[in-house]
């Protein structure tokens, strides 16, 4: 008989020491057939979901899907009006399914919900049982998720990324979907959560580079070596919630004994506490940042000049200042650069490509990411921003597709910098962001890059070296400097 299977997905990475709450208007928004129509071969865990689907001549009952850029508190809105079309179309539907299936964060924050992904799935649980009605519940996480007990205890399998950058969130949606199709077959399964103490910055979580490649390393061999796990979870978390399930976790889902489970889970959690020290890595501040660069060997590529505390991927608005104002005092030429200023490219449009113009840039969001730029430039290009990726499998294909919107755009250029200015934040995890505005990264002396290690896959290939640079914004690696309440004795820094 065909599995008829209900798809549905809320996707948001919640920065709750961001002022501005997320709108209704900031999520793209899929409700019933949109959501295969809109998915279907863009790079995205649902187009993953997709495909494995119709190798198994599933029935994919399209339920509401919701998507947005990281950043602050999701509004009442918001939340309200996925749970009206979620739970609306898994009434008109829930007779007739065999399986729910949600591409889901992990680090989602609402106004009424500290564990939004937690307390939805405790209602679909209700609503279930409510209906008398049994039947596995599949999620996919990014691996920054902070999982809770609530998430593990409401679902029957929950399976996370495993890269960061996130360039496989299609397979991993593939895969989640391989798990639901054994657990028709052999649905005795169980979950187990298990946290630690530590909140990580996103700059300590690259899987290319330790705690997370050791750990991972050894969740995979005990995936291999014991057939009754069907997966292991790294959790890296998401630092920038400020909520009491925020920090570093790790969940097993497994067909065998639960205790042999939770030991392996410990024993990972000892291999985190031996490697801990790289997880707060040290960063430079830009002037030592330059003077080591003064005695690198010449390189034709770029150098890249990263800013993670303003790590648009993280939620922070992009148009941190701090960085670029003092790299422009440096008298460095080759620099180029983005930054998010929605009313300096409205005062671009109100001249034209070719003409000199005075603006102020950045630095309009808030207090926390430096000051204003007064900046005399060329107005290069001017465009509706919007761009398809270059890499299918980049990390902003798990976010947002193939095909990404920065807003109304524009490109000026003096004599030091080429600098891109977006209406919409759009993360740097791709080169199309670029290129499609005519600027050629390969040909920079120097990048401004914010972000932590979602970059990597699109830069690190073309760049000769790289630098993370201590600047202000609310997604510094320092979280000391961060006005956590609800976290209680968790571990925010060493040493």
């Amino acid at each position: 008989m065909t599995k008829k299977i209900f798809l549905s997905g809320i996707y948001h990475e919640t920065h709750t020491f961001l002022s501005q709450p997320t709108t209704l208007n900031d999520f793209l928004i899929n409700i019933g057939d949109e959501i295969v129509k809109k998915n279907t071969d863009n790079g995205s865990p649902t187009d993953g979901f997709i495909e494995f689907a119709s190798k198994k001549n599933w029935d994919i009952i399209p339920g509401i899907q919701m998507a947005a850029r990281p950043s602050g508190i999701v509004d009442l809105d918001a939340e309200n009006f996925f749970d009206k079309n979620f739970f609306e179309k898994l009434e008109q539907h829930c007779e007739n399914i065999d399986a729910i299936f949600l591409i889901l964060h992990g680090a989602m924050v609402s106004k009424n919900h500290d564990d939004f992904e937690g307390d939805l799935l405790e209602k679909i649980n209700h609503f279930l049982k409510n209906k008398k009605l049994s039947i596995p519940i599949v999620a996919v996480l990014d691996l920054h998720a902070n999982v809770s007990d609530k998430m593990i205890d409401n679902s029957t399998c929950v399976y996370a990324y495993r890269k960061n950058p996130h360039s496989d969130s299609r397979d991993a949606a593939i895969k989640a979907a391989s798990i639901l199709s054994d657990i028709f077959e052999n649905p005795n399964v169980n979950q187990i959560n298990y946290k630690t103490k530590y909140i990580l910055p996103p700059t300590g979580v690259g899987t290319a580079n330790d705690p997370m490649k050791s750990i991972l390393y050894e969740a995979n061999k005990i995936e291999k070596n014991d057939k009754d796990i069907i997966c292991i979870n790294v959790m890296a978390g998401y630092s920038y919630a400020d909520i009491a399930d925020c920090g570093f976790s790790l969940n097993c889902c497994t067909k065998g004994d639960v205790n042999v489970a939770k030991n392996y889970l410990a024993t990972l959690t000892n291999v985190l506490k031996s490697k801990i020290d790289f997880a707060y890595p040290k960063e430079n501040t830009l002037e030592e940042a330059l003077e080591k660069i003064k005695s690198l060997p010449k390189q034709d590529k770029p150098i890249l000049l990263i800013e993670p505390a303003d790590n648009i991927g993280g939620g922070t608005p992009g148009d941190a200042t701090d960085l670029l104002s003092r790299l422009l005092q440096s008298d460095h030429e080759g620099i180029v650069a983005i930054i998010n200023d929605p009313a300096a490219v409205k005062e671009c449009y109100h001249h034209q490509v070719g003409e000199e113009i005075e603006l102020n840039i950045g630095a309009k969001f808030d207090d926390f990411h430096g000051s204003p730029i007064k900046l005399k430039a060329t107005i290069q290009k001017l465009s509706d921003g919007k761009f398809t990726l270059e890499n299918k499998q980049s990390h902003l294909a798990s976010m947002m597709g193939m095909n990404i919107d920065m807003g109304l755009s524009a490109v000026i250029k003096n004599k030091q910098l080429t600098l891109l200015l977006t209406s919409i934040k759009t993360p740097p995890m791709d080169l199309g962001q670029l290129i499609s505005q005519d600027i050629y990264p390969a040909k920079a002396k120097f990048i401004v890059i914010k972000a932590a290690v979602s970059h990597k896959d699109a830069y690190d290939p073309i760049a000769s070296y790289s630098f993370y640079i201590d600047s202000q914004g609310l997604c510094t690696s320092n979280l000391k400097r961060l006005p956590f309440k609800k976290i209680g004795n968790k571990i925010i820094a060493i040493n």
